[in-house]
């Protein structure tokens, strides 16, 4: 079938240009207010509903996530019917958060509500300096192998019958190279391009550190810069290191 050139008085070759043009760019789509069900036991207002998804994620790290190692943190989660996040989530998460501070986006909390500017600002400082519990400080799921001159990703790692078990991937192309990147990530939320400045400027930069064979990531945020780390020790601890935990939801709508 033909279609007519003009459309009430709009060229449709032009329409068509512009919509895959937008399709192109990844434009988001517009968040607005959802209710979710959440089997979690968690309150609900202390999580951000991530856009675009039925995911909910802590605005802070809670005290009691801390101190693990990054397995024993999974089965802590698991307790609680939660999960850790993964840079595939984690890092779109975060941009979300920069494009909410700089009022491209609204964010809502697990209820529905709208977050005010006054926390929109506390979660983004948080995420990007050293503000609220002196910054962020948490492991991510991922977990980096090489086999065979082969890169692996582990994600998605659940408590099924009293184990932790991921999904395996091949590692997708991403730097491989400690540098400041622009904040572009390929679908496993590795950073696939480096930042023209190699010096922090918040909101728009960030530290990366590649991944190695048997590490793991951790996202880092202090007064000199934030930090997505590929290269943490699995078996470390701290009483500062903790995680943002996430509850997977349904609509109500």
């Amino acid at each position: 079938m033909k279609l007519p050139k003009i459309i009430f008085g709009i060229s449709t070759e032009e329409a068509y240009k512009r919509a895959m043009s937008r399709e192109g760019n990844g434009e988001k789509k517009k968040e607005t207010s959802i209710q979710l069900s959440v089997q979690a036991s968690i309150n609900r207002k202390d999580y951000v509903k991530v856009p675009n998804t039925n995911t909910l994620i802590a605005k802070f790290e809670p005290d009691e996530s801390k101190g693990l190692t990054w397995e024993k943190t999974h089965y802590k989660l698991a307790e609680n019917g939660l999960f850790m996040p993964a840079p595939a989530l984690f890092m779109p998460y975060f941009m979300n958060v920069i494009d909410a501070y700089n009022g491209k986006i609204q964010l809502y909390d697990g209820l529905g509500n709208q977050i005010n500017r006054k926390e929109v600002e506390d979660i983004y400082k948080h995420l990007t300096i050293n503000h609220v519990n002196n910054g962020a400080y948490s492991w991510l799921d991922a977990l980096f192998k090489e086999e065979n001159n082969f890169w692996y990703i582990e994600t998605e790692h659940r408590v099924i019958n009293g184990k932790l078990k991921g999904t395996r991937q091949p590692l997708e192309i991403c730097l491989m190279e400690d540098c400041y990147v622009s904040l572009d990530f390929n679908k496993q939320g590795l950073a696939i391009k480096k930042s023209n400045n190699q010096e922090y400027e918040q909101g728009k930069n960030i530290k990366f550190v590649y991944p190695k064979d048997g590490t793991v990531a951790g996202f880092v945020a202090n007064s000199d810069w934030a930090d997505l780390d590929c290269y943490r020790i699995p078996q470390d601890s701290s009483s500062d290191l903790g995680v943002f935990p996430c509850a997977e939801g349904t609509s109500k709508n």
